[in-house]
């Protein structure tokens, strides 16, 4: 009985996650349409110098563009891959899959990104501002925690309070994330408004990647199990892949990111999929 319950209850955190995301989805069509629309780089970015163009053919694309292309992108992946998980874990239960989920959404959250966009052209306040500079700072939070949660379940790591593990997560990235101060008007080329401690935010998230990506060939090597070894190729994969999503605007280096997100996810849910149906 308890086995059910728990498989209910992740499901439906699997569907909230699910929804959540295509939300994101969703509202980057208009997101993205005002972006679009506008005839000239805005004058705050301009002012930030946070406007370059790269050349394809005859055409000049300005950096604001690819890089919200590439937020769609992340989008489209937190959508799908939450589908994928959705579809795949209906009657087994892997604690890995549930954490990593957290992260999948955080991805998507990258939509954020575009969200204060808006909010600048549309002359919000600085508070307004600042308060979604850090709520981007927070799911980022939220994600490379629970990524880190995922490497350490397989690692042999055993809290059956997953309520109070995800309880803590975003009690620590909320503390975290509200005492990060933000530069004002300090905008990058990929429609962020910069943080401080730029070098620690950076550092946290290739820290809890590395060390996921450990855990899970820690895993592999504790168990003997080929699945934790594809998982760690994985994990590997969509980690680089997400990096290059959320830092950069070369449209050629957007997409490589997207089919290292997308390949790397696909073989890590695939191949946890497996292990745990027959457990």
């Amino acid at each position: 009985m308890l086995c059910c319950v728990t498989i209910v209850a992740r499901r439906r955190a699997y569907w909230s996650l699910f929804i959540a995301a295509c939300l994101c989805l969703a509202a980057f069509i208009p997101l993205f349409s005002r972006l679009a629309s506008a005839p000239e780089a805005p004058a705050f970015l301009q002012k930030a110098g946070a406007v370059a163009s790269f050349k394809i053919g005859a055409a000049l694309i300005p950096s604001y563009r690819l890089a919200a292309a590439g937020i769609g992108l992340c989008a489209l992946y937190a959508a799908l891959t939450l589908g994928l998980i959705l579809f795949s874990f209906r009657k087994t239960v892997s604690t890995e899959i549930f954490f990593y989920s957290f992260w999948v959404l955080s991805v998507g959250l990258e939509i954020l990104r575009l969200v204060l966009y808006s909010l600048v052209v549309g002359g919000a306040s600085l508070s307004l501002q600042i308060l979604g500079a850090k709520a981007l700072v927070f799911t980022r939070y939220v994600g490379y925690f629970s990524l880190f949660l995922s490497g350490l379940y397989a690692a042999g790591f055993r809290n059956e309070k997953i309520g109070t593990v995800v309880a803590l997560i975003v009690a620590v990235a909320f503390g975290l994330a509200a005492s990060i101060p933000v530069n004002t008007g300090s905008f990058s080329l990929t429609l962020e408004l910069r943080p401080g401690y730029a070098a620690v935010n950076t550092g946290l998230g290739l820290v809890a990647g590395a060390v996921t990506v450990a855990n899970f060939l820690y895993a592999a090597h504790s168990t003997s199990e080929s699945s934790y070894k594809a998982a760690a190729l994985g994990s590997a994969l969509f980690f680089v892949g997400q990096r290059l999503l959320i830092s950069v605007w070369n449209p050629y280096l957007i997409i490589f990111g997207f089919v290292l997100l997308a390949a790397g996810s696909a073989l890590f849910v695939s191949r946890l999929h497996s292990y745990y149906l027959w457990q």
